[in-house]
């Protein structure tokens, strides 16, 4: 069984246009076979990166980063259970949310010794006020790509504009659609290859 978790860094939860074409991926994903499931960034709370990776490198860890009394524990068994992540974030300021921040920012932990994240598949859906959409996926695609996600052919996302009715937004809502496809072929793709990052 794939399994497909969409993660949703929109202050604005449920409501947000971030999570309307993040819908749209996970529903392809769903229809494809996947069990998906949802984290609302907005539901949870994790505090905010230490920063010992700038301090000492050795102190920069899963089994440290674990041990707050916070969500990251929680989300980070979801995303290692999952074969595909897909990010969405609003765009704050030209990049990602504060929310999303936070997370790419403690998942330092996960990439700096172990290489949790090698073989999985990521892609990015970005909404926008005005500018900033893509400087927002690129901020994703950077981290996460370094963190040893596979991003598959039409991976980006993004919206500008419609805070009126995003609905109305047809190129967007198939793109999101494409990205959940290219999603599940990506993974089914990677499965038969073992250690394919080695290669």
């Amino acid at each position: 069984m794939i399994r497909v978790l969409g993660i949703n860094g929109s202050p604005r939860g449920e409501k947000s246009r971030a999570f309307f074409l993040l819908e749209k991926s996970l529903e392809v994903c769903r229809n494809l076979g996947a069990e998906i499931d949802i984290i609302h960034l907005s539901k949870v709370y994790i505090e905010h990166c230490s920063g010992n990776y700038s301090e000492n490198r050795e102190l920069c860890n899963v089994e440290n980063c674990i041990k707050t009394k916070d969500s990251f524990k929680y989300v980070l068994n979801k995303m290692l259970l999952a074969d595909g992540i897909i990010f969405s974030t609003s765009v704050q300021w030209f990049g990602v949310s504060s929310l999303m921040k936070t997370l790419i920012d403690r998942l330092t932990s996960a990439e700096n010794k172990e290489k949790l994240f090698d073989g999985k598949v990521a892609g990015f859906i970005a909404v926008a006020e005005e500018d900033g959409a893509m400087n927002a996926i690129l901020q994703m695609v950077s981290a996460f790509n370094f963190m040893g996600f596979l991003i598959p052919p039409y991976a980006f996302v993004y919206s500008t504009g419609f805070y009126d009715d995003i609905s109305k937004d047809i190129e967007a809502i198939e793109d999101a659609k494409r990205l959940g496809r290219n999603i599940i072929l990506a993974i089914k793709a990677i499965q038969n290859i073992q250690n394919w990052w080695e290669i």
